[in-house]
């Protein structure tokens, strides 16, 4: 992509936006540990060896969810708002990108720390769940308002374009204005919630409402972020042409943005402690049909860019994460809630966002640092393996899922036999196999951002 590969000069952009990058891959490594410390007080040597935290198994699972899921994606979603359309200069101020990280790191380290607390419960309902503590509230406020000022600086810039802009200049200018927009509805929808709700998030029954509309908004979110990642890997490999094609590029976000922002609607109709509102929020996701098929149509429509591009990892970083979305969008259509076909739905869809993340950091992220991978193949490898790890997971919590495993069980309410236990054993091998790949991705990443270039490891 034209400019998108400039080296950003030594000073307070290129300082935060280092800090924005250790802060997203930091996230990941936090998530690994929020699931694998509280999982030793399961391990029945130390069930009794440690006094652990009342349900810390439970609180941990919470932790993993926000740090891997919440703080990760609008993590790198700052980095996109900051690096929008052009790095930044001397004419963007560097306060905004600065505090936001700062308070998104406060909120990291409280909800990385909310299952040691006295006094707390575990929550696990949907789409944001929960540590009921006001430390932990606290942290998901702070991380998503540090993310907001980056996004609000973006939208304040993204209106002063100037007319004449070049025409990809104007299309993506769509896509980020609907991202950001997106956002700002997403947590619009959780204030007026809260609001409605009038009060304090101290029970499953009160938190499912409060964060539904929300979440389900963040959804749209994320999904702006995918369109986002293929626009600029597919620009940095096809010489700065749009992998779905200008028109896609534009009306793909386009829709998203009109049926996230209609979702809103939903609070004004219905009472929100209701099952109307419930159900109206669920049957939104139905609108996700049209901005993935234009962004599909698009995309098949440029098959003929496709077979001249250039760049190994925006290659297979494209095709992964395409592959992986398509299958997490496809397992979609089965869903009941009850069993583990739903999360094998939502598993493969971020699946096939976190490889386009992994492709940004490679291919964008780094050289916009001044930093890089001194061995580019092991990018591709660990693109790979996380691929077909997460696929192999996903599959497997599907089949299960079909086979009757109830969701949040892992595996309870099977008869085990020769094909459940093939089943669950293709499951946790793929789960294997995408929590290494996500680990090489995490060492790499923060060994190439913690040290100073010039003394930067070969890995």
């Amino acid at each position: 992509m034209a400019g998108m590969l400039d080296q950003l000069p030594a000073g307070p952009h290129r300082t935060i936006l280092r800090g924005w990058a250790i802060l997203a891959v930091t996230a990941l490594a936090l998530a690994g540990f929020a699931l694998i410390v509280p999982a030793a007080s399961k391990v029945p040597a130390l069930e009794n060896a440690v006094d652990w935290p009342d349900a810390f198994f439970q609180k941990g699972l919470v932790a993993h969810v926000a740090l891997s899921f919440i703080v990760w994606f609008l993590a790198v979603l700052a980095i996109l708002a900051q690096t929008a359309l052009r790095l930044p200069d001397r004419r963007d101020p560097a306060l905004p990108g600065s505090l936001g990280l700062v308070l998104a790191v406060i909120g990291t380290l409280a909800i990385a720390g909310a299952p040691f607390l006295k006094g707390s419960e575990a929550s696990l309902n949907n789409y944001i769940p929960s540590i009921i503590h006001p430390v932990y509230f606290a942290g998901l406020a702070l991380v998503a308002a540090g993310a907001s000022l980056p996004v609000l600086t973006m939208l304040m810039r993204l209106t002063e374009l100037a007319s004449d802009a070049e025409t990809s200049q104007q299309t993506r200018r769509i896509a980020y204005l609907s991202l950001g927009l997106l956002y700002v509805a997403a947590l619009a929808a959780i204030a007026i919630a809260a609001h409605q709700l009038g009060e304090w998030p101290t029970e499953y029954a009160i938190i499912e409402r409060l964060f539904w509309g929300g979440g389900h908004l963040l959804q749209f979110v994320n999904v702006a972020l995918l369109l986002i990642a293929i626009d600029r890997l597919g620009r940095q490999a096809f010489n700065n042409a749009s992998p779905l094609g200008e028109a896609a590029t534009k009306w793909a976000p386009g829709a998203l943005f009109l049926a996230g922002a209609a979702g809103l609607s939903i609070y004004g109709l219905t009472d929100i402690r209701s099952d109307a509102h419930i159900k109206a929020f669920t049957d939104l996701q139905y609108a996700f049909a049209v901005p993935v098929g234009i962004a599909v149509l698009g995309a098949l429509m440029q098959k003929r860019r496709w077979r001249m591009a250039q760049g190994k990892i925006e290659i297979t970083s494209l095709i992964a994460a395409t592959l992986v979305f398509l299958l997490g969008c496809a397992l979609g259509l089965f869903v009941d809630g009850a069993d583990t076909r739903t999360p094998a739905h939502y598993h493969g869809v971020i699946g096939g966002i976190n490889i386009a993340f992994y492709g940004l950091f490679y291919t964008q992220f780094l050289p916009i640092l001044g930093r890089s991978l001194a061995k580019q193949r092991l990018a591709i490898i660990q693109i790979i393996l996380y691929a077909v790890g997460q696929s192999l997971f996903v599959a497997g919590l599907f089949l299960a899922g079909g086979m009757g495993a109830g969701r949040k069980t892992m595996g309870a309410g099977l008869d085990l036999n020769a094909t459940t236990r093939a089943i669950l054993g293709v499951r946790d091998f793929g789960l294997a196999i995408a929590v290494l790949s996500t680990a090489g991705f995490i060492v790499a990443m923060l060994i190439v951002l913690i040290r100073q270039p010039k003394n930067q490891a070969k890995i």
